[in-house]
């Protein structure tokens, strides 16, 4: 499960995946109102998106972002939750010497300026960060700096969050 905060005082929930395996999303509205529960697409005209991992920030001009791995392994980010209610569909980030992403945990935070940052423990168990430009053009992914000189970093959970100055911090637990 993964919630957002949105500006207006609404808040995005994604459930991790219901019984079917496949997720779901909703909004509270910023007066309490609830919208029912809806399943999400998946990629490439699949009617659900399932996966073992995902994440949601909320971004400054009231959209919302998706951050997932899906069952391939593979990191996927549906472009947009509009005010609307439309999405605009799931799409691979490029990887780091790849078409795709291969990821074991993610994170996502959305900044004051339209950027989503993302974070990801790559296949490799290292820690990998990548940002959305509010263009919709990404920068490479790049290795984030081990603690203590230590590489590579065997992390199993990795999570980012962002401050009002644009700035983000990241933390994650060592898998070994």
């Amino acid at each position: 499960m993964s919630i957002a905060a949105l500006p207006d005082g609404s808040a995005q929930l994604l459930l991790s995946y219901g019984t079917d395996g496949a997720m779901y999303h909703c909004a509270r509205g910023w007066d309490g109102a609830w919208t029912a529960w809806g399943r999400l697409a998946g990629y490439d005209g699949a009617p659900t998106f399932s996966g073992p991992a995902l994440a949601i920030t909320g971004m400054a001009d009231g959209s919302s972002q998706v951050l997932a791995i899906g069952l391939d392994g593979m990191v996927y980010q549906q472009q947009l939750w509009r005010p609307d209610g439309s999405w605009t569909g799931f799409r691979p980030p490029r990887g780091v010497t790849t078409a795709t992403m291969g990821a074991s945990a993610i994170g996502i935070a959305g900044t004051p300026d339209g950027a989503a940052h993302v974070v990801a423990v790559g296949l490799d168990g290292r820690i990998w960060y990548d940002v959305r430009r509010p263009d919709g053009s990404w920068t490479p992914f790049s290795r984030i700096p081990c603690p203590n000189g230590r590489d590579p970093f065997p992390a199993g959970q990795v999570r980012i969050t962002a401050l009002r100055d644009g700035s983000t911090h990241v933390t994650a637990i060592s898998a070994g």
